[in-house]
């Protein structure tokens, strides 16, 4: 859920103050109640409305002390300027101000004069003049309230990275410094021999138990004697259950692992773990998606926490592969972090896992285990990904739509690895030109509005290929 604190303001004369607070306090019940109808918001609002200074600084305090994930400067009359300005500097929280249209009173101007005031000190405050349960209004406020969701709840969280870079991928090193400067993430390293140790350390019947919910849900699991075996599959399982295990320890928000080469060469590929640490289930059940990036691609995977949290969604990572021209498509696949949930975008564990089939890891690598192969349900997808040059961040964003093709169209890349083959609203030539990454990322539906403010409020540069 999204936390957001209203704050309300009015004229500093008492008795105008009294004589408009009614109004006021039925405008800070119509946020309220437009907001929690959304499903994803929860509001509170401030005890007292603020008409003189000394509110200004202790409803500014209480505001910040039930630490929001956003502030909403409910602004429907003239109230003086400078009580938005106290009250905003005290906040840690992006701030959006909000009027209603009512001609009959001066809360355009009111809202003007409160966010100029705020940003002429150098404060970040937006704002919306407009209805708050008119659709358009609305759709504007739940941008800003998804992407200051985000911006908030990344402070603080620490990013787990198992083992180092992976097979010489320069882009997508994480840059520790410039992440706490930016984006308030902290970066914690740990050995992938610390996998190994405690996979050998894991129960045999809990790894019985998961193994044969994989038999039930997933479509088809072809062994074949060497590379994919029962036992290899038990190592797997049992990779992803030290890992589950390093994470709660270490308190970890999100991770990235090497894998390549010393797993997957000698021991056995972590693609399972790739798909379920970003799924919303396991054989536990029901749990958060935790975003998992392959190849330590620690950049890719700061990139899908953020559009997890913008989303509430799991978030997906693959690779460019091929540019299809005869069917207008980009063939998008990678080894195995790809959720299954995208299989059939289902709340049905296995609605989604049915369309899933466990293939042998291809040659290339000298290790053993499975690869998680499907392709992605059609629909409409919000892809992009965080690069940088230096320590300045920028984000690329394009949209696009899963298109659907039989099985055997995946004889044209790697068969036995999930895809997704994407058409995408921009010039194909240009998105190769422009974009800076071999990994793409993305999340189910038009998210495009709330990643750029996010983008706006961390003062990073942010372009929209379209």
């Amino acid at each position: 859920m999204i936390n957001v604190l209203v704050l309300s303001f009015s004229d500093g004369r008492k008795r105008v103050h009294d004589a408009l607070e009614p109004y006021i306090q039925e405008q800070a019940e119509r946020i309220k109640a437009a907001l929690e109808k959304s499903g994803e918001v929860e509001v509170q609002l401030a005890e007292e409305i603020v008409w003189n200074n000394a509110l200004a600084r202790s409803q500014g305090i209480a505001t910040l002390a039930r630490y929001p994930d956003a502030v909403i400067l409910n602004i429907p009359v003239f109230a003086f300027p400078n009580f938005a300005m106290i009250a905003a500097s005290l906040q840690t929280a992006p701030c959006l101000a909000i009027a209603p249209v009512n001609g009959k009173l001066p809360g355009l101007g009111g809202l003007q004069a409160a966010t100029n005031a705020i940003r002429q000190v150098g404060l970040q405050c937006d704002k919306v003049w407009g209805n708050i349960d008119e659709e358009a209004t609305l759709k504007r406020v739940m941008s800003f309230l998804r992407a200051s969701h985000t911006v908030t709840r990344l402070k603080g969280q620490v990013y787990g990275l198992i083992g180092g870079r992976s097979i010489g991928m320069a882009t997508g090193a994480v840059n520790a410094d410039a992440w706490m400067k930016t984006f308030g993430v902290d970066a914690d390293h740990v050995d992938q021999s610390e996998i190994l140790r405690r996979a050998g350390l894991v129960d045999e019947t809990r790894v019985d138990a998961a193994l044969a919910w994989l038999s039930e849900k997933i479509g088809a699991i072809r062994y074949d004697g060497d590379k994919l075996t029962p036992d290899s599959l038990k190592m797997q399982i049992r990779c992803y259950m030290a890992t589950k295990e390093l994470i709660e320890e270490r308190h970890f928000d999100f991770v990235g692992v090497k894998c390549h080469y010393d797993l997957s060469e000698y021991y056995v590929t972590q693609c399972l773990s790739a798909a379920l640490f970003n799924d919303p289930y396991d054989w536990d059940g029901t749990k958060k998606p935790v975003v998992y990036s392959c190849e330590a691609d620690s950049d890719g995977a700061l990139t899908m926490q953020i559009m997890k949290l913008v989303s509430d969604q799991p978030a997906l990572f693959f690779d460019f592969r091929h540019y299809d021209k005869a069917a207008g498509v980009f063939v998008f696949c990678n080894c195995g972090a790809m959720s299954t949930w995208y299989a059939d975008r289902s709340n049905a564990p296995e609605a989604n896992l049915k369309k899933v089939t466990l293939h042998p890891i291809i040659n290339k690598y000298g290790g053993k285990g499975c690869h998680v192969q499907y392709i992605a349900r059609e629909g409409e997808v919000t892809l992009g990904r965080l690069s940088r040059v230096g320590d300045q961040y920028k984000m690329t964003l394009f949209r696009g739509r899963f298109k659907q093709f039989p099985e055997e169209k995946l004889k044209e890349s790697c068969p036995v690895w999930p895809h997704g083959f994407v058409a995408v609203d921009v010039d194909p030539e240009r998105l190769i030109q422009e974009y800076d990454s071999n990994h793409v990322h993305g999340i189910y539906g038009d998210h495009i509005d709330a990643l750029v403010k996010f983008c706006e409020l961390k003062k990073i540069q942010c372009e929209v290929l379209q």
